[in-house]
């Protein structure tokens, strides 16, 4: 896998390619104002009980909201510690919560005081191992162990959690005497992100084209994953932009439309409503001259499982997802497309359930809701794409 940052219609883009193919991409946002993950003592401003929500000013041009679920006995005017876990989008509201937690690149540390391993980390010794270095910590912090630490040494997520202590203790020490509105933890820009959340085992290349964000880049990688040095590189051809080489454009404005074709002639049709996404699987071509129809069929719904999965990270389609297979009458069949499906979900770089069969035949799955989706970064007009 490659991870490309670049500058992309005056916006910083990051995009993620497997053998060529643009898996995912996302716009990062500017470093002005507020940012996902900063951290700031708020002010409640209200606390509406009907709607079980508090609405606290962080100093920013609008209201935050906070779910009663976060509001522990807070009152009116109180000043309170708040971390941005959602950015305002259009009518929406940024989205603050009083669980503070630090990313790292193998772990994460919060205040629940206990200790959670990512399901992705299979091995019970390694998991056993992993609770026994970080219990003696709990009573002050919790933490999430991330996939990345599943091959770390012990050494470096020692080290990890010494740091993430330090900043976690300094930010509860700054806001003692911190005055409101102030912010009392910036989150990496987005393309540090990028870099964090990476898997050191499945990344081949990260390259840039700008020389700043190519130190600043290198400097955190030198400090918290050396591992990944060597795969680091800056592009220096002026003649032939990064955007050109990997065909930004025209694989971006395959990710807003809503028919994808797969190899053998069918097609999935993608809808994104207000209530879910909707995809509709259709045999197209595939199905002329076949005799076999079922098994067919079957082929078809097997392909489009895999490409709805890359299209679900591709796009960062979240929440409630519907899929309208191909009809099959056989209950083996449809038992091994959810088993295909599932397996594929599992891999997904962030968590996606199958849930069942519904008794229309239709398949429901559920997708955890991270950044925004590709369609309200970008826009396409006719053959026109804009960034939002």
């Amino acid at each position: 896998m490659e991870l490309v940052i670049t500058e992309y219609m005056n916006n910083i883009i990051c995009a993620w390619f497997k053998n060529e193919r643009l898996i995912q991409v996302c716009r990062c946002t500017s470093d002005t104002g507020y940012h996902v993950g900063d951290i700031f003592v708020g002010k409640v401003k209200n606390i509406v009980k009907n709607i079980n929500a508090a609405f606290i000013d962080i100093g920013a041009d609008e209201l935050c909201f906070m779910q009663f679920a976060d509001c522990d006995n807070i009152k009116r005017e109180e000043e309170i510690i708040v971390q941005v876990v959602r950015e305002g989008i259009r009518t929406k509201q940024p989205v603050v919560s009083q669980n503070i937690s630090i990313t790292g690149r193998l772990l994460i540390i919060n205040d629940k005081k206990n200790i959670n391993i990512s399901k992705k980390i299979k091995d019970k010794t390694r998991r056993n191992e992993l609770k026994e270095l970080l219990s003696e910590d709990i009573k002050q912090n919790g933490f999430i162990v991330r996939t990345n630490a599943t091959n770390a040494d012990n050494d470096s997520i020692i080290s990890e959690k010494e740091s993430l202590i330090k900043i976690y203790d300094n930010i509860i020490s700054k806001a003692k005497t911190a005055s409101v509105y102030s912010k009392l933890y910036k989150a990496p820009s987005d393309y540090i992100s990028a870099v964090r959340d990476s898997y050191a085992y499945d990344t081949q290349r990260i390259i840039t084209d700008i020389p700043e964000i190519y130190n600043e880049v290198k400097s955190y990688v030198m400090e918290f994953c050396p591992d990944m040095a060597d795969i680091l590189s800056l592009y220096e051809d002026k003649s032939f932009s990064l955007d050109l080489l990997f065909g930004l454009t025209s694989k971006i404005k395959k990710a807003l439309n809503k028919k994808v074709w797969l190899d053998s002639g069918a097609y999935i049709i993608i809808d994104v409503t207000e209530a879910c996404t909707v995809i509709d699987v259709n045999s197209g071509k595939m199905i002329k001259g076949k005799k076999d129809a079922e098994q067919t069929f079957f082929n078809i719904n097997c392909e489009a499982a895999e490409e709805i999965m890359l299209q679900l990270r591709l796009r960062n389609l979240s929440g409630i997802i519907i899929i309208d297979f191909i009809d099959m009458k056989s209950p083996e069949y449809n038992n091994e497309l959810v088993r295909i499906l599932s397996g594929l979900a599992s891999k997904d770089v962030v968590s996606c359930n199958v849930v069942d069969i519904t008794g229309l035949g239709l398949v429901e799955m559920t997708r955890k809701k991270q950044n925004r989706p590709v369609y309200e970064q970008f826009s396409l007009s006719g053959d026109e794409l804009t960034i939002i």
